[in-house]
């Protein structure tokens, strides 16, 4: 797997991780872009997405403070298995702690993080983000049908895929991939994510 010099130019996500802490390690932790990459095994624009998700709506949630990792619900309208609903939510689970029922379960009533990611929930947006402190919460959608992304020569895409593409015909397409998530992460991400 390919890390993009670029990978490190999107903006980090801070946050609070008090189980972490309670168990002999740091307050405060960091994700970066690279972090889910590494999780989801590739870097796309679904991959992206979900990223941009997590910084914007978490923004949104906690404007003047650091969102605490393990207290924020993750609902999602999607059922997990349509689409790239699982690709999302697994991003968004590792970055807030989320989980289902097979989740942590929190040591002495504390710090769980089970039943805080749901599926199939009715909602205008694509995802729910919601503080289980305060009962705040925001929605997310990602379009980017109005965003002037850099072309990729599908019959270039297809040979590769069908094993029929050589080494530089494949550095080729992966380069031309690698550019439409570079220039939305980077260049559109305000305008990819809407959060209302």
């Amino acid at each position: 797997m390919a890390i993009y010099d670029f990978f490190d130019e999107v903006e980090s996500i801070s946050l609070h991780e008090p189980l972490g802490a309670f168990l002999g390690g740091r307050l405060e932790s960091e994700i970066c872009y690279k972090d889910v990459v590494k999780l989801s095994g590739h870097s796309c624009p679904t991959v992206a997405g979900a990223y941009l998700f997590a910084v914007y709506g978490l923004k949104a949630l906690y404007p003047s403070s650091v969102p605490v990792r393990g207290e924020i619900k993750v609902m999602m309208r999607e059922n997990k298995t349509e689409g790239v609903t699982g690709v999302i939510a697994n991003v968004l689970s590792f970055i807030t702690g989320a989980k289902e029922e097979d989740g942590f379960k929190g040591i002495g009533g504390i710090f769980s993080r089970n039943e805080l990611l749901s599926f199939g929930v009715p909602m205008e947006g694509e995802v729910t983000l919601l503080r289980t402190d305060t009962q705040d919460s925001v929605q997310l959608r990602y379009n980017l049908a109005t965003l002037q992304l850099p072309s990729f020569d599908q019959q270039l895409m297809q040979k590769v895929l069908m094993g029929r593409g050589t080494q530089e015909e494949a550095m080729l397409f992966g380069t031309q991939w690698q550019n439409r998530v570079k220039t939305i992460l980077l260049e559109h991400k305000e305008k990819a994510v809407t959060v209302f």
